[in-house]
């Protein structure tokens, strides 16, 4: 066997084995939750989020389930779209206005590596990435604002409360989740090795090469170039780097937040590795495909203008 295949087979299955669980899990929360009839009034609390973006109620729900896990949030949005009841063009402005949620709870995974690393610097870090996440939601928001017809109301029905015992609602929800995730992993899993065949032969690698061009026009300190090329691939090894070039006074904490957040800004390209399985698993295909490629441009104008603020204040 190929070492490229033998790799990709083993990242591949620790990729699947990973998400598949925690994706199988939300989905069947979210499900359950909607049997009991809790995700109708919770969803109305998204209400000045959804009416801003122009979006149908029924994406408030999707929306709540976001702040618990992003992936049962997007498999909601995925079944209203096979349900007939999103276009495509919604479904793009609501999937990436639903990582808003997910990128606030991401705190639980910056925060304890960045904080011990570069102490109150960690902190600036997270706040620069929140501030990135809600332009990028914001810009997406305005697009919908611009780009769709006002929503119509969500029937009553529809958001009724629904009664029966606990373990009747328990099992009403089994059947429509395993649906959900077998959809998912019908498209994840291959889409998973694909992926990860790339990784192993070098194709993101030799895209990232051209990103190199960024330290000839933003102020960055050459001691810091190993955080910008560490967080292009694991931002727990930048945040390592990072905190022994503090430790060392070789770099100022400012200017390793500047570079961490280069890093990730510079990372929108390779992070394609797992935002195809992702996106494409969940949505299909083409869905994936334009959520994709929306999710991209907004991430890069926002990252992008937070960068150029950033610069602004260094010099």
């Amino acid at each position: 066997m190929e070492p490229e295949i033998y790799k990709a087979l083993s990242d591949g299955t620790g990729f699947l084995l990973r998400v598949l669980p925690v994706c199988a899990a939300g989905i069947y929360a979210a499900h359950l939750l909607e049997q009991l009839g809790w995700l109708s009034g919770l969803g109305r609390l998204a209400g000045p989020v959804i009416r801003l973006g122009r979006l149908s109620p029924a994406c408030g729900p999707g929306f709540i389930t976001s702040i618990i896990s992003p992936t049962a949030g997007h498999a909601m949005l995925a079944d209203l779209r096979a349900e007939g009841r999103l276009g495509r063009r919604e479904l793009a402005v609501a999937a990436v206005v639903n990582n808003l949620p997910g990128e606030i709870a991401g705190g639980k995974s910056v925060l304890p590596l960045a904080v011990p690393a570069l102490g109150i610097f960690g902190g600036a870090y997270y706040a620069a990435l929140l501030a990135a996440a809600a332009l990028k939601a914001g810009i997406m928001l305005l697009a919908g604002r611009l780009s769709l017809p006002p929503a119509a109301a969500l029937p009553p029905s529809a958001s009724a409360a629904k009664r029966g015992h606990w373990r009747q609602m328990a099992r009403a929800a089994f059947k429509p989740s395993l649906r959900s995730v077998v959809k998912v992993s019908k498209t994840m899993v291959p889409a998973s090795y694909l992926v990860y065949y790339l990784i192993a032969s070098g194709f993101f690698d030799r895209a990232a090469g051209p990103l190199s061009f960024l330290t000839n026009y933003l102020p960055l300190n050459p001691v810091v170039l190993p955080v910008v090329a560490a967080r292009l691939i694991s931002p727990a090894g930048a945040y390592t780097v990072a905190g022994g070039l503090l430790a060392s006074g070789m770099a100022t904490g400012w200017e390793l937040v500047f570079a961490l957040f280069t890093g990730a800004f510079a990372a929108t390209l390779t992070s394609l590795r797992y935002t195809i399985p992702y996106y494409c698993g969940i949505f299909g295909a083409s869905d994936g495909a334009v959520i994709i490629g929306v999710s991209m441009v907004s991430r890069t104008l926002a990252y992008g203008a937070i960068l150029a603020a950033m610069v602004f204040l260094i010099r």
